[in-house]
């Protein structure tokens, strides 16, 4: 979701002072709007993915609580088939917390399937490798950066 870039602010000692306080008045009429949008999408985002995260918990809690109960109905039988029901319980907990913002660690997939602007002044990361898909494109603006690790 782009933003239109505002130009450099005037400073006090700038003879073209007023023009370029004008300038950023009418520059206003446009970013504010962008800028509403976009709040509206990160935060609905971030209530999506907080939501995810809580589902992916309390599956995590009935996994492992099934997978207690079924060990211990048959605990030689079912030992194994209970761990590895855990363990992947286990995963889609942490792969929802991870796309919490809140949380210190991302993952990312390693397709990327739509066109992406890494806009001026602003820096990327993707833990690699990362394929494009046929047609899409990478565009890394002026004053950016995108490292893949």
């Amino acid at each position: 979701m782009p933003i239109t870039a505002l130009t450099p602010l005037p400073t006090r000692n700038d003879v073209n002072f007023s023009a370029g306080v004008e300038n950023l008045l009418n520059e206003m009429v446009i970013f504010a709007p962008e800028a509403n949008v976009l709040q509206a999408d990160v935060n609905a985002k971030h209530e999506l993915a907080l939501a995810s995260a809580n589902a992916a918990q309390a599956d995590r809690v009935l996994a492992a609580a099934a997978a207690a109960a079924v060990a211990a109905a048959n605990p030689a039988a079912n030992a194994a088939a209970a761990a590895v029901s855990a363990a992947a319980a286990a995963v889609s907990a942490g792969i929802a917390q991870a796309v919490s913002p809140d949380s210190p660690v991302r993952f990312n997939t390693r397709n990327i399937t739509a066109n992406l602007v890494i806009g001026s002044d602003y820096n990327a990361a993707s833990a690699g490798p990362i394929t494009i898909s046929d047609g899409v494109t990478v565009t890394v603006q002026n004053n950016a950066t995108w490292v893949v690790n």
